[in-house]
């Protein structure tokens, strides 16, 4: 549909996480429907592009880059932290299009995260802005002046969509207690047509693998992977991570926690080539995701599209939408549980069970997420159009 131009917001790329690479799918899928989609941000960390930009083939430019002073001199006067409070701040870039008319050309103007309601046409909340404070007690007087400061910059900014995204049912059902609106589940793509193929029974079968794939990243806990490795010592544990600036002390964390365990079984490995990450895909019998509420869970979606059995925390996406449908006895719910968890998984992959998680996830496929993002794509353009002519 060359006629419907987009113009497309996210806020920040400092990082090749979940949310950037959404929002990266989202611009292809959108452009490979022959939609005219323009990309905008108000920071580009070259590191993190470039891991990006290799994983997705280059198939996305760069986004055209509209700096707001306040942002980036919280960056430097923050040293990279403050990461909620410069989105927020840097949200006046899409506000001030907005006001002076510099997208009155587009048909739909999308977000993909600040995560919460704003005035554009799409916002796609991953997960609500509102419950991501740090918390305060016994943090002083500094932590209690940043979250009143980032819950004051939501305040000025909270609008009206005319319709709001999400990525599971989990995250769902947050956005509707945050803020009173219905959001519609648009799954985060994963490689399906490319990994489903590499799932191999018989390699399987003999595997004593277990992976996992995360953003090296303080809130995933993964200092606890290494004492679930030491107690399943027949098992080789991989956690196979992409690093950023904030990567360093977590870790330091899990190389202490390997020494106190003594967790000969584990090893890092940091941002690996996705051809080699490929391989261990089709190698691992379990995939281990760390004790974290997943909003969703592309590497877990990943780990079931080729047969590897997924070992997840029960909260969040990854458990309410890929994993307690095909299989409750996957769960945990303490790092206690998580041991006999992964010798189950191992003790009980079949073909049977490794292919149900096969087939469940080609619902998480590009082709699905390219077909839905477009159908309500129009069906938000549809809605705009009959809110004009009714006004």
């Amino acid at each position: 549909m060359g006629d419907l131009r987009v113009a497309h917001f996210h806020v920040l790329f400092e990082e090749a996480g979940g949310g950037e690479v959404l929002a990266l799918q989202l611009y292809r899928a959108l452009r490979e429907h022959d939609v005219d989609v323009d990309l905008y941000t108000t920071h580009v960390d070259p590191s993190a592009w470039s891991v990006l930009a290799s994983n997705l083939g280059g198939k996305v430019p760069q986004p055209k880059v509209i700096p707001v002073k306040m942002a980036e001199w919280l960056r430097a006067a923050a040293g990279g932290r403050a990461v909620r409070l410069r989105r927020l701040v840097a949200v006046r870039a899409i506000n001030k299009a907005l006001a002076e008319g510099l997208l009155k050309d587009y048909d739909l103007v999308i977000e993909t995260q600040t995560n919460f309601p704003m005035n554009v046409d799409v916002s796609y909340i991953h997960f609500p802005a509102v419950y991501g404070f740090v918390e305060e007690r016994g943090k002083g007087l500094a932590w209690k002046a940043y979250n009143w400061l980032v819950r004051h910059q939501i305040s000025r900014a909270l609008g009206s969509p005319l319709a709001v995204w999400t990525n599971s049912n989990w995250s769902r059902a947050y956005v509707l207690k945050a803020y009173g609106l219905k959001a519609k589940v648009i799954h985060p793509p994963v490689r399906y047509e490319e990994l489903s193929p590499l799932f191999d029974p018989n390699r399987k079968a003999a595997s004593k693998l277990v992976l996992t794939v995360s953003r090296i990243s303080p809130e995933k806990n993964l200092e606890e992977l290494p004492r679930i490795a030491s107690q399943v010592p027949e098992a080789q544990f991989y956690l196979v991570g992409s690093t950023s600036k904030y990567s360093g002390p977590v870790i330091q964390k899990i190389e202490e926690a390997v020494d106190k365990f003594r967790a000969k079984n584990f090893e890092v490995l940091t941002n690996l080539p996705w051809e080699k990450l490929k391989e261990l895909y089709a190698e691992a019998k379990v995939y281990l995701h760390p004790p974290f509420p997943e909003h969703f869970g592309i590497a877990v979606a990943e780990a079931a599209s080729v047969g590897a059995l997924p070992v997840v925390y029960k909260d969040g996406g990854a458990w309410t939408d890929i994993v307690e449908p095909v299989e409750p006895a996957l769960g945990y719910a303490s790092v206690e549980e998580a041991p006999p968890t992964v010798r189950w998984a191992l003790r009980n992959w079949s073909r049977d069970l490794a292919g149900r998680f096969n087939t469940f996830a080609s619902q998480f496929s590009y082709t699905w997420f390219s077909e839905q993002v477009y159908d309500s794509a129009l069906d938000v353009l549809s809605l705009k159009r009959k809110a004009l002519q009714a006004a």
